[in-house]
């Protein structure tokens, strides 16, 4: 019977590996063809690493800590002003209790199965029931 293969210590500087595991707090990774339980930098969002354990996208290592993933894809950048410009084919949101979409002087909140939408002036339109709540109600 071989002996088993004694992990070495991790060369100082920053490594590449690959995120494969959730461990509780810790991450399983797979660096230089050996896997080594890890912790995260307090700096990185654990989501991040869920995500790269799920796409596969490469994790920066320093020492016996995760510091950051490699971005693989294309990122919704915002700009110093605060402004979101995106061309994108599809835009999908999904929220589990509530979705609210508001500017300086309306809104569009999305709750259960109801809609509710204000502003000076609405325009809506609808294959069942419309219920609208105003001063002034035009229809065509």
């Amino acid at each position: 019977m071989r002996p088993p293969r004694r992990v070495p210590e991790p060369p100082a500087g920053i490594q590449l590996g690959r995120a494969i595991a959730r461990q509780g707090q810790a991450f399983r990774v797979r660096v230089g063809g050996f896997e080594r339980e890890l912790s995260l930098d307090a700096a990185v969002d654990p989501a991040l690493l869920d995500e790269a354990i799920a796409s596969g996208a490469r994790v920066v290592v320093e020492g016996d800590v995760i510091v950051g993933a490699l971005t693989t894809a294309r990122a919704v950048l915002i700009g110093r002003d605060g402004g979101v410009d995106a061309q994108v084919a599809r835009f999908q949101v999904t929220a589990k209790d509530e979705l609210t979409l508001r500017s300086a002087g309306a809104f569009v909140l999305l709750r259960g199965g109801e809609v509710e939408l204000f502003g000076n002036r609405v325009l809506t339109r609808a294959r069942e029931l419309v219920k609208l709540l105003g001063r002034m109600v035009k229809v065509n």
